[in-house]
This record gives structure tokens, sequence and C-alpha cells, in this order.
């Protein structure tokens, strides 16, 4: 999408930020920002999936909103 000039936050667990990394140099990317929260997402409870959206919505927004 940022190829096309839309902004976009990829929200990536911790594990997956290797592989996140990677496939954003292969394309072109080699800097792309992440917007880290903890894994695992499948065994962690509601209100603390909750929790950890709202801790990185500041982030998201300044990736989304540049300027």
């Amino acid at each position: 999408m940022e190829k096309l000039g839309r902004p976009t936050a990829v929200i990536c667990t911790e594990p997956f930020l290797s592989s996140g990394k990677a496939m954003a140099a292969a394309h072109g990317f080699p800097d792309y920002p992440f917007v880290l929260i903890p894994h695992p997402i499948n065994a962690t409870a509601i209100p603390v999936l909750d929790q950890w959206i709202a801790g990185c919505l500041e982030a998201v927004r300044k990736l989304l909103v540049k300027g």
C-alpha cells in the first residue's frame, strides 16, 4: 500500500519482527517501521489485548498521519 501512496501501519508481535523486516527489505523498504505488541495474541485475555492496543495507538497514528 505504501508504494501506492497510502500510509500503512503494521502491527507485529515480537517473534515475527525479523521476518517482517526481511519482507519489507525484499519489497524495497529496508527501514520500514513496525509497531510492536507482545506475544502471544491467541492465548491472551481480551482485556490485556485491549491494553496492548491502547498502548500502541499513538505509534500507529504517527505512522498513518505524517506531519
